[in-house]
């Protein structure tokens, strides 16, 4: 069944849980969350980013995962991800969407406030989630060792969640979108500070590549939603390349099957250190 993020994050931080928002962008990314979640009996999110408009309708993803979702009793978010235009904020709403994040973490401090908080207003009014992020989460492949001047500040954020009204804060604390070039720094500290003003569930975002310990580490100090997407994707296009490499790849078909049987695989691992 479909839920908001609020009734799947408030308690998982309660718990000292954390579910996985895991990218999708086609039938078989789908289909690959779902199985997960389904195979484990957790909770998941599907999170469909902005930057996918152009090459996945999101009237088409709305249905596919509404489908599925409505086979099990099982609570799943259908969350827009990074979204930066109010306009699309709206068509994700109007397609079904059961959460939004609207990404000003790109503007100014107040601005970033004041249209967050005119995003809450609209998305409440119809019982949608709302995400926001302070800081910066850069995207690419980048350095280990982020400068703290990128980190959330914590009077921002106790103002921030106060005034927006916000359901769920990503917070910048040494993590980035991509791949990594060596081991990431993870300010555990701004993070604890954070956890120990703000009440309501945090969320990470650059789940890849974060060692274990610091993963675990973040969910004890309060982090309840961790963003995946990298290291499932690479996992695939490994699969596709070895298959393609054979002399007789196969069907285009079965190639996608195979590779969402891996995508599967890997969406469980990240659950299964998730959740606990």
């Amino acid at each position: 069944m479909l839920v908001n993020l609020n009734q799947v994050l408030v308690a998982a931080r309660a718990e000292d849980r954390a579910i996985g928002a895991f990218n999708i962008y086609s039938l078989e990314t789908i289909e690959a969350v779902y199985r997960a979640a389904i195979d484990l009996d957790t909770p998941v999110i599907f999170a469909f980013g902005e930057q996918y408009i152009d090459v996945a309708n999101i009237k088409i993803i709305a249905a596919m995962v509404r489908e599925l979702a409505g086979r099990t009793i099982l609570p799943m978010v259908l969350h827009l991800d990074h979204c930066q235009s109010v306009e699309v904020i709206y068509q994700a709403v109007q397609a079904g969407f059961t959460s939004v994040m609207f990404d000003g973490s790109k503007l100014p401090f107040t601005e970033n406030l004041a249209r967050t908080g005119e995003v809450v207003r609209f998305a409440h009014a119809v019982g949608v989630s709302v995400e926001a992020e302070l800081g910066s989460v850069p995207f690419g492949h980048t350095e280990s060792v982020l400068p703290e001047e990128y980190l959330t500040k914590v009077d921002e954020a106790v103002r921030f969640v106060a005034e927006t009204g916000v359901d769920a804060l990503a917070v910048a604390i040494g993590t980035a979108h991509g791949e990594y070039k060596g081991r990431p720094k993870i300010y555990h500290d701004r993070l604890q500070q954070i956890a120990e003003q703000v009440a309501i569930p945090l969320v990470l975002h650059g789940g890849s590549g974060v060692p274990d310990e610091d993963i675990l580490a973040a969910v004890r100090m309060g982090v309840a939603k961790i963003n995946v997407n990298t290291q499932i994707s690479l996992a695939a296009v490994k699969k596709l390349k070895e298959l393609c490499a054979r002399e007789k790849p196969g069907h285009l078909s079965d190639l996608l099957y195979e590779a969402e049987k891996v995508m599967v695989e890997e969406v469980k691992g990240f659950i299964r250190l998730f959740w606990g």
